[in-house]
């Protein structure tokens, strides 16, 4: 009985592996490019029903087996539009000719830790930077500053116009008002550390006076390390509804970065040097005194050296002195990709070095990088990413400070006819001022070294490969490593030293900073039809951060020892940091038909930061998208290419700063005992993340062949349990305590329109428009109304108010009675808002005869006003450019509250209403700015024949950034910011290292 049964099966078996031999063909074919008829390498050819696939290979052509008679496949390439070839064994021999994706609707876009889906299907509003956008038409000095006006949304501001100084990145408005508001940041899988860490000047120029010196030490964001030349890809999640995935560190949204990989085949090389100079972008000027000027100014002294220098023809240009200096830039860039059938590597090398228009300011980078992809098996494959970088930033001494010793602070302070310059080696002392400006530059220090380590692996591993049933395992593991060195050396020599107890300061600040991160996530693919395809994926995340931060100030210096040690008192400071969070999520997504895409997830965390450190707060997202083109009805003879529209919903989270919820303790000494003593602050054991509830709807529309495509996206964030701070009843022995509570709302819109007016052999011309508008409300707030940022309502402060707007600035005015007179007495009130009406840029790239590229952006803000106390400090030293012009009106002040004229004086006019109102500093911040230009030549293929037959590319040529700004603001540039890293008060501006525009030529060669 055993017996038969055996031979039953055996038949059976080979019945069916019989019919399986019978019913299989074998499709051969070639792929071109439509246009050129040229054929495609490295083409996707794959046959969704058996997961079965292939690719073309150096001459274009491809063979694939298949089951059963018939098939549909699927041809992809990155660029080109996809194609649906139906074949079958009488039709077995192909030829395809694959059109470009002039709107990118194939483009893959990475959407979530294990996402990516076709632009085309996409349900939010994702926008892709890539490498050739990103970089643009000339280098930037940091990945930062390269996404202005890049992406719609994006408020991108700078702290510090210092070489490598520090950017702010907000998107979608104000999103906290204690918190952290910048994105996460994710490269090749490593959650990057983007803290902006003081460099300790503030010990000598208590700039922050009882403030938080974070914000006032020109501080560098840490993504400033990364080299904008190794990126591949850049996708920005802007809203909650993207970026819920990531949960409780994702309310500034995410930036997820991938880096250049190698490709297989013969080993391939590339080198470019770029070379220029670096100027100041706006000089403010100088008064031009009398000997009656200088007196009034200066008094008998400023008359006697008026005179002085009057009879020696020697009347000095301080910005020309401090700021005229034409830093040299170079940056040489190196890299190569090699690899086989399984393995592939890409390596790169940099050189960056920056000189400032200050001397002794600059920047300097090294950075080299190893990407390594391996296929071990058909099942299992291995990423890794490898990244080292070494920087050195001298950002000099500038900003506010309360002592006289920043740059700016002296220049101000400084007229045209006192001489600061050494004689004989000799500074002579500022007569009018604690610091003598050209002796701090010349003689101190500030310097940071940052060495810094980034690696990444990747794991896959295909636990089922089955007819439309596909199982994979991903692990992914990051580390980011930096050790940060600001040494900062105020010799005793320097005037301001001299006068103090124990001359001559040094400071040293270490920190050593460690995050790692790892993911374990499955991802299953089930067809359940040819149409109809379900993606569930699911995983375990965690993420860990240990900060270090060791600050020593030593203050007397002995002879010309530079070791704090060596200092006759010496003051530490540590901050320790301390994070654990894990998490998890779960996503599923439904297709049909690319018609219907339907995607709903949540996400769990719990992190230590949280007063109950094992409560797991929930984030769920939602979305849905419509691609009407695809719908049967849909004839497509019409202009418009594709038509969607798409909804979203998500909730992300905002942590705590660290320590909010323990009672706070510092050191004490009484009586000659050591001891601990609670401090006024009293910690929160409840405390929560803030939480971000964001729905956003828009449509993205393609028309005439993708020439042109318009994308638009409103949306509405309520961010609510906001991170607060409120004063408690004496009786509780604390005077603060941090706490839940209050909303914030932003409502906007969104608008990119991409074009491609020319399109010919001898002219491409693709032009994008972005456009943005953000208004933020401050819808719930459970304390009274509080300033952040700023010096005081007589000079402008920002105000969080309920049902007022989140960036509103408030400052004193006078108040006027029923008749429209001034009454006599003063009131605060709003007077300007630092959040622009709209953002607008402009890019173009031309391509000319096919050898010629030339592409600019224009970018403008329309509004957004800035506190311009440059101007202040200039007018209360009698030194401003316009002090004895009388061109500004203040209309409501003549011979009223302020006692002034029309034949008043600028700088009298400005001075004599300080206290009176605040209108003559809140300046509107609008600009009209050439963001980068450039023009290049490729020599032609034909000539490199005959040059070389191992060269692939040679291309020189020009180009500039911030080559012209057209502005009304009355200062050095509108967005630099004394109080950058805030997320409120950013439009604040305090004798800043001014803004410089830079001219390049480059070299690039390929082989």
């Amino acid at each position: 009985m055993n017996k038969k049964v055996i031979q039953y099966a055996f038949m059976i078996v080979l019945l069916f592996s019989t019919h399986a031999a019978v019913a299989q063909f074998t499709v051969t074919g070639t792929v071109t490019d439509a246009e050129s008829e040229e054929p495609l390498i490295g083409v996707n050819i794959f046959h969704k029903a058996s997961q079965k696939g292939t690719t073309t290979n150096i001459d274009g052509e491809f063979s694939l087996e298949l089951p059963g008679d018939t098939a549909v496949l699927r041809v992809t390439y990155v660029g080109y539009i996809t194609q649906k070839v139906e074949v079958s064994s009488s039709n077995n021999q192909l030829s395809i000719s694959l059109a470009p994706d002039i709107a990118n609707l194939e483009e893959v876009v990475v959407t979530g830790l294990a996402s990516t889906v076709k632009r085309e299907n996409l349900a939010n509003a994702v926008t892709s930077v890539s490498a050739e956008e990103l970089v643009g038409a000339s280098p930037k000095q940091t990945l930062s500053s390269t996404l202005y006006g890049k992406i719609p949304g994006a408020n991108v501001s700078s702290n510090s116009g210092a070489p490598g100084g520090g950017i702010s990145v907000k998107l979608r408005g104000v999103t906290t008002i204690n918190g952290s508001s910048e994105p996460l940041y994710i490269v090749d899988g490593v959650y990057l550390n983007n803290d902006a860490i003081a460099n300790g000047s503030n010990a000598v120029t208590e700039a922050a006076a009882g403030g938080s010196s974070s914000n006032q030490d020109n501080p560098v964001n840490r993504v400033a390390d990364l080299n904008p030349d190794e990126i591949k890809s850049i996708e920005v999640l802007k809203g909650a509804s993207a970026a819920a995935i990531y949960g409780q560190r994702a309310s500034g949204g995410v930036v997820i970065i991938t880096t250049k990989r190698g490709s297989g085949g013969k080993a391939q090389f590339s080198a470019t040097q770029s070379i220029g100079f670096t100027t100041i972008q706006k000089k403010l000027g100088q008064r031009q005194f009398t000997e009656a000027t200088a007196d009034s100014a200066f008094g008998p002294k400023g008359k006697a050296l008026f005179n002085e220098a009057k009879a020696n023809d020697r009347f000095l240009d301080y910005e020309e002195l401090m700021y005229g200096q034409e830093g040299v830039l170079s940056k040489t860039q190196v890299s190569s990709s090699f690899g086989n059938e399984s393995t592939s590597i890409y390596v790169s090398g940099m050189l960056q070095n920056d000189e400032g228009i200050i001397e002794t300011t600059g920047y300097e980078k090294q950075s080299i990088r190893a990407n390594l992809d391996h296929q071990f098996t058909e099942k299992f494959n291995v990423s890794v990413s490898s990244n080292y970088i070494h920087s050195e930033s001298r950002r000099g001494l500038t900003g506010n400070d309360n002592t006289g010793t920043t740059f700016g602070v002296s220049m101000v302070a400084t007229p045209n006819f006192v001489d600061l310059r050494p004689q004989n080696g000799v500074y002579p002392a500022h007569p009018f001022n604690t610091a003598n400006q050209l002796q701090t530059r010349d003689l101190f220090s500030n310097v940071e070294d940052v060495n810094r380590i980034l690696t990444s692996v990747k794991a896959e591993y295909d636990i089922l490969q089955a007819d439309g049933n596909y199982l994979t395992l991903q692990f992914q593991g990051g580390v980011d490593f930096f050790s940060q060195n600001n040494k900062l050396i105020f010799p005793s020599d320097l005037q301001f030293e001299r006068i103090s107890a124990q001359p001559g300061t040094l400071v040293e600040t270490n920190t050593n900073n460690l995050n790692t991160n790892t993911s374990l996530m499955l991802v299953h693919t089930y067809s359940l039809s040819e149409d109809m395809t379900l993606v569930s994926q699911g995983g375990y995340t965690s993420f860990n951060n240990d900060q270090n931060t060791i600050s020593t100030v030593g203050r007397g210096i002995l002879g010309t020892q530079t070791n704090v040690d060596q200092t006759v008192s010496i003051t530490n400071n540590q901050n320790r940091v301390f994070q654990r969070d894990r998490g998890f999520f779960i996503q599923e997504e439904l297709n049909y038909d690319d018609t219907y895409i339907a995607t709903v997830g949540l996400r769990g965390d719990k992190s230590d930061r949280n007063g109950a450190v094992n409560k797991i707060f929930y984030y769920p997202k939602a979305s849905f998208a419509w691609n009407i083109s695809n719908m049967d009805f849909w004839d497509g003879d019409g202009p418009i290419d594709n038509l969607k529209f798409r909804t979203a919903y998500g909730q992300t989270g905002n942590l705590s700063t660290f320590g909010a919820k323990f009672t706070s303790l510092g050191p004490s000494n009484i009586g000659g005992l050591g001891g601990i003593l609670i401090t006024n602050t009293r910690g929160t054991d409840d405390i929560q993340p803030e939480r971000q509830k964001e729905l956003e709807a828009g449509f993205d529309i393609s028309a005439w062949e993708g020439t042109a495509n318009l994308s638009v996206t409103l949306y509405q964030k309520n961010i609510s349990e906001l991170l607060l701070q409120r004063e408690l009843e004496p009786s509780t022995g604390f005077s603060f305590e941090s706490f839940n509570g209050g909303g914030l709302r932003n409502r906007g819109i969104e608008a990119s329109l991409d074009l491609t007016p020319v399109r010919s052999n001898n002219l491409n011309w693709n032009s994008t428009f972005n456009f943005s508008k953000n208004v933020s409300e401050v819808t719930d707030l459970s304390v009274p109304a509080f300033d952040v940022g700023g010096f005081g309502t007589s000079l402008g402060v920002y105000r969080i108010e309920e049902g007022k707007s989140a960036t509103q600035i408030v400052g004193i005015d006078p108040v006027k009675d029923s008749n429209g007179n001034f009454s006599g007495e003063i009131t605060t009130k709003k007077l300007g808002d630092g959040e622009p009406d709209f953002q607008l840029s402009w890019y173009n790239q031309l391509n000319i005869l096919k050898n010629v590229d030339f592409s600019f952006m224009l970018h403008w803000k329309k509004g957004g006003d800035v506190i311009n106390l440059t101007e202040l400090l200039s007018d209360l030293n009698g030194t401003t450019a316009d002090y004895d012009d009388t061109d500004l009106t203040f209309p409501d002040f003549v011979n009223e509250a302020g006692g002034i004229t029309d034949d008043t004086k600028n700088g009298v006019k400005r001075a004599s209403l300080l206290g009176v109102t605040t209108r003559q500093f809140v300046q509107d911040g609008s600009y009209l700015r050439m963001r980068e230009i450039g023009l290049y030549y490729n020599v032609p293929s034909k000539t490199l024949e005959g040059i070389s037959s191992v060269l692939r590319g040679i291309r020189f040529g020009v180009s500039a950034t911030n080559l012209f700004t057209i502005s009304p603001y009355r200062s050095y540039d509108p967005e630099v910011s004394n109080f950058g890293n805030q997320p409120i008060a950013q439009g604040i501006e305090v004798t800043p290292y001014p803004s410089t525009k830079q001219y390049y030529f480059h070299f690039n060669i390929d082989f």
